[in-house]
């Protein structure tokens, strides 16, 4: 039996993932069956939906360290130019982080485009963080994304002395569950 209400600290295990099965089943049922505690499981994950909508798509560094400072569970998948990468979500895994790899050692700017299948941009994002040095584009995949109505690609493109280059596309097949 479930005590009433649900302590705010299990919702929220129940909402990240955190609860074994055998705990999370009665957790659910119970929601299910108690509007109070549905109601509060209801704004904690409209705050958990509003929280990842901050998170932008690229990321730098130093914010991939900060967020596993904190103590998000990040998985790195590294994606070179030319190879297509296999990228897998489990209960354990927060946030997946693709490392876009390619010569931005002389990169003024780089810019990369969200592309279907097809090679069709959906999204562009200008002026992302990159790492000359290293030559890394980080982009950050969220759960929610697997809502998307096709696999993402993406496209990357640099910026050297006021001439735009294309570096590559990159493919990451994602496996969501």
């Amino acid at each position: 039996m479930i005590a009433c209400p649900i302590p705010f600290e299990t919702l929220t295990a129940l909402w990240a993932g955190e609860l074994a099965p055998e705990l999370a089943t009665p957790v659910e049922e119970h929601v299910f069956g108690c509007d109070r505690c549905s109601a509060t499981s209801e704004r904690l994950g409209e705050l958990v939906q509003g929280l990842r909508e901050l998170l932008p798509p690229v990321i730098s560094h130093a914010l991939r360290d900060r967020l596993v400072a904190r103590g998000l569970r990040v998985k790195t998948t590294t994606v070179d130019v030319g190879v297509q990468a296999h990228a897998r979500f489990t209960p354990d895994v927060d946030l997946l982080i693709h490392v876009l790899r390619g010569d931005l050692s002389r990169a003024d700017r780089v810019d990369v485009e969200l592309v279907d299948p097809t090679g069709h941009p959906h999204v562009e994002m200008v002026h992302v963080p990159f790492d000359p040095q290293t030559g890394e584009v980080l982009i950050a995949c969220q759960r929610h994304y697997e809502q998307f109505p096709f696999e993402p690609g993406f496209r990357v493109h640099v910026f050297e002395q006021g001439t735009t280059v294309r570096v590559c596309d990159y493919a990451v097949h994602h496996q969501w569950r």
